[in-house]
């Protein structure tokens, strides 16, 4: 991810790769990004909790499977992103502390300064003798040097602590995203689509425009995971999610709301046009040849059950989505491979 996150040079990445191997080998895991990442942070050390999780259930002789590194992976891995980024604010803080510190210490010596400029002017006009106006003049071109060197200082720590800034400005923005953004396809994850919806809700609230919400849901995923390995399972959720992508324009909204789940947002497009993308991407996955890259094994046909369902004046996400899921369910009941909608009053299936 970021480099505060994940800061290990070559030879030390390199390590943690042979003990990452090793251990999901032993296991008989998957070796998918969810487990590496897992075991990255375990073999890493950077990861208390989640290390002393795994020594416990090893103590224990707790069985370690793909299930339960999900869990850690949800606990300790997912959530990463959210504790840098309240370590960078900290560190923001600190520096406009120290910033706010060094410019009244300047305030309070350029004032210390000014008066002795003064004391020294006065001590001037009323020096009689040569000496003494030479001396005076010296003692006038040093505090004045010392001015210069303090403000020169100042201003060097000023635009230190500005580049530090923001640096941090900068991070924080790639942490929030990444908080958002699900680790496998690269889609928004479930709080990243809740936020990006907002405004457009807001919208279809306030200007009565239609809104209309996809929900799909991969056919008897379990299946793939279960006969071709959590790896062919990953990279299918991976073309769907670039098939998604491929469909959607302009404002439309697509994340991955879970498993196999996904969920798509179409602002100002009323349930006609949703139905009709939902089609288009249901009978493009459905033409699609898989095969297992491991094995060479022919898959079959991956299907793809959806729901849709407009959003209705009044009524907030989650009753939106509960509709569109209504319609996904039915699409399930009534033999999967097809699109279920739901308009308001009920569930319609072709």
């Amino acid at each position: 991810m970021l480099k505060e996150l994940y800061p290990d040079s070559l030879e030390a990445s390199g390590r943690y790769l042979r003990i990452i191997l090793k251990e999901i080998s032993e296991l008989k895991l998957p070796y998918t990004p969810i487990a590496y990442s897992v075991w990255y942070e375990y073999a890493s050390g950077r990861n208390p909790e989640l290390h002393k999780e795994i020594q416990a259930a090893r103590k224990k002789k707790e069985p370690i499977n793909y299930q339960t590194v999900l869990k850690w992976f949800r606990r300790y891995v997912f959530d990463r992103p959210l504790l840098v980024t309240k370590e960078h604010t900290i560190k923001a803080e600190n520096l406009l502390t120290g910033m706010t510190f060094r410019l009244t210490e300047a305030e309070n010596r350029m004032g210390q300064q000014g008066d002795q400029l003064k004391a020294h002017i006065e001590n001037l006009n009323s020096a009689s003798s040569e000496p003494d106006i030479k001396n005076i003049c010296r003692d006038i071109l040093l505090e004045t040097q010392r001015i210069i060197d303090g403000n020169t200082d100042l201003k060097s720590n000023v635009h230190k602590t500005i580049s530090e800034l923001d640096a941090l400005t900068l991070e924080l923005k790639s942490l929030r995203e990444a908080a958002k953004t699900d680790m496998l396809t690269g889609l928004l994850n479930r709080r990243g689509f809740e936020d990006a919806i907002a405004k457009p809700i807001k919208e279809a609230q306030e200007k009565a425009e239609p809104l209309t919400l996809i929900i799909a849901d991969l056919d008897r995923f379990k299946r793939i995971n279960d006969n071709y390995g959590h790896l062919t399972g990953d990279n299918v959720l991976k073309l769907l999610s670039r098939l998604l992508r491929k469909h959607i324009k302009g404002k439309d909204i697509a994340g991955r709301f879970g498993g196999e789940e996904f969920i798509m947002a179409l602002p100002e497009t009323k349930i006609n046009g949703g139905v009709a993308l939902a089609e288009q991407i249901r009978t493009s996955l459905e033409k699609m040849k898989w095969q297992s890259k491991s094995s060479g094994k022919d898959i079959g046909t991956i299907t793809l059950s959806l729901g849709v369902a407009q959003f209705i004046p009044g009524e907030n996400l989650n009753a939106l989505i509960a509709r569109a899921d209504k319609a996904l369910y039915a699409a399930k009941e009534n033999g999967r491979n097809r699109t279920g909608t739901h308009n308001g009053k009920g569930v319609l299936i072709p």
